[in-house]
């Protein structure tokens, strides 16, 4: 592969995405793959692409291919790989319905994958994390094998995609709070494959995230502690999700009074031209 493909966070993420799914499939789901796993994506897919084909025929739309398949993998990665079909098929709907109709600025405002999961779990879809946290384990501190794939592509993202200070400020922000809260610092959550799937995947996803420095520390600051604290009082199954979720919508909610009071000057300064005139 020639340097510019590798200077491509899509296209790379796309073959980190690949690498650990068939990883994960091949020690996890073993022989049974052709038959259950791949009806399992292909349930997913149609449900996924079925929107994106009435925009297509109706709109004249023009889906990205990258995403369509980024925000499948990740998806099959973390929703229980024992899921049927038919449930694979509605959370794939459910996912590309939020993303298209849930806009803001022409932007999707949740976390594609993360929004779907959520939703389908009012379904009885479970997100197990199974692909990117799983055995075998590594002789120290138990970490997950995933993570030798999952460390070194995920640096090469954050510096791709340069979101420094969310990797700095979600992982400082969830070590403080989670000590604060319980007196000890959560070293094997860190190393574990979950954490850094997170961190390096579904925090910096460049379209519902901040890309300005001083709201990426914000940002950050949010995601990591509210992580820790959920996963210290247990108040809800997936932490990540929720957290993830509901940091997107603040920064949707920023972006718009945001947007608000830096015209309000402008429809002021109209006003009084106006009434001079």
């Amino acid at each position: 592969m020639s340097l510019k493909f590798w200077h491509q966070p899509k296209r790379f993420l796309l073959l980190y995405l690949c690498l650990l799914y068939l990883f994960a499939v091949w020690r996890v789901v073993g022989p049974n793959f052709v038959s259950h796993e791949l009806g399992r994506a292909l349930a997913l897919l149609a449900g996924f692409g079925l929107p994106h084909f009435v925009g297509i025929l109706v709109w004249k739309n023009k889906p990205s291919l990258e995403n369509i398949f980024i925000v499948s993998l990740i998806i099959l990665l973390l929703a229980n790989h024992q899921t049927g079909l038919f449930a694979m098929f509605i959370l794939g709907l459910l996912t590309a319905l939020i993303k298209t109709i849930f806009r803001l600025h022409h932007q999707p405002i949740f976390n594609p994958a993360a929004a779907g999961l959520f939703a389908a779990s009012f379904l009885g879809v479970t997100t197990t994390w199974w692909g990117v946290s799983f055995s075998p384990r590594l002789p120290f501190y138990s970490i997950s094998a995933a993570m030798l794939l999952t460390v070194p592509a995920g640096l090469y993202l954050i510096w791709l995609y340069k979101r420094i200070p969310t990797l700095l400020t979600v992982t400082l922000s969830f070590l403080v709070v989670y000590f604060l809260l319980k007196g000890t610092f959560p070293v094997l959550t860190v190393l574990e494959g979950t954490f850094a799937f997170f961190l390096f995947v579904m925090a910096i996803e460049p379209k519902t995230t901040p890309v300005v420095d001083k709201q990426e520390w914000l940002y950050g600051t949010v995601l990591g502690s509210g992580i820790a604290f959920l996963y210290v009082v247990r108040l809800v199954g997936s932490p990540y999700l929720v957290v993830l979720l509901s940091a997107n919508l603040l920064f949707s909610l920023y972006l718009v009074l945001l947007n608000y009071f830096s015209r309000v000057p402008k429809e002021v300064a109209q006003d009084k031209n106006k009434n001079t005139k």
